[in-house]
Order: C-alpha cells, then structure tokens, then sequence
C-alpha cells in the first residue's frame, strides 16, 4: 500500500508541476492535460518500480535496522549516564573541580603548531640589487 501511495504522490506532484509549466508557457489546455496525464503516469510508475526494487534489495531491512540500533544505543547511553550518577543529586552539586585537559596536541605526537620566525627557512634568490 505505501508503494501506490508514494508513487500516486509523486505522479501528482509531477503532474502539477506540468499543468502550471504548460499554463505559464500558453500552450493548448488539451496539450497542458496530456503532459499532465503523461508525467503522472511516468513518475508513478518510477517511483513504483524504484520502492520495489529498493525493497526487494533489502535496503529497507538495512535503513530499518541501523534506526533500530540508532535508538537502542541512545537509550543505552541514557542508561548508562543514570547509572554513573547514581542518582545521586549531591555528586552532581558538589563543588569537585575536574583537571582541564590540554586543548592542544604537540608537534611530537603528530598535531598541529603554528609557525615561528626562527623556524622558517629562507631561500636565496639569484637576483642582483
């Protein structure tokens, strides 16, 4: 049923597409009513054969799953964050101050640090003055 209802929503909306562009060029309304019937069928059964396809592939069983396992990690991370806290409102309002780590990474592990003056190397020129 939700393959003849997207593509009859598809064909209609480019059948609409086709009756307003033979409206705004003044062609004939018998041609603006072909094109229209035309494009609804064409888009319909496109769209049709498209869903079946991506169906009978098993892509929907795949977009199906990763929503599934989408909304199972979140409710394990919401679970797993009540488990740290314990509930326990007084952690939470403690005045515990955590160690800031370091914003940045060294040059030795491989991370990015700005230019100096004194590291830069200069190229001689061959031009006279």
């Amino acid at each position: 049923m939700f393959k003849l209802g997207a593509a009859s929503v598809c064909g209609a909306i480019a059948a609409l597409t086709a009756i307003v562009a033979g409206l705004l060029s003044d062609a004939r309304l018998q041609i603006v009513l072909g094109r229209a019937f035309c494009s609804f069928i064409v888009s319909g059964v496109v769209v049709y054969i498209a869903i079946f396809l991506f169906d009978r592939l098993g892509y929907a069983s795949i977009i199906r799953d990763f929503e599934e396992n989408w909304k199972n990690g979140e409710a394990d991370e919401a679970k797993a964050e009540d488990d740290t806290h314990g509930g326990n409102e007084e952690l939470e309002n403690s005045d515990v101050e955590e160690t800031p780590q370091e914003d940045f990474v060294s040059a030795e592990d491989g991370g990015f640090t700005p230019l100096q003056a004194d590291e830069l190397r200069h190229v001689a020129t061959d031009q006279e003055e």
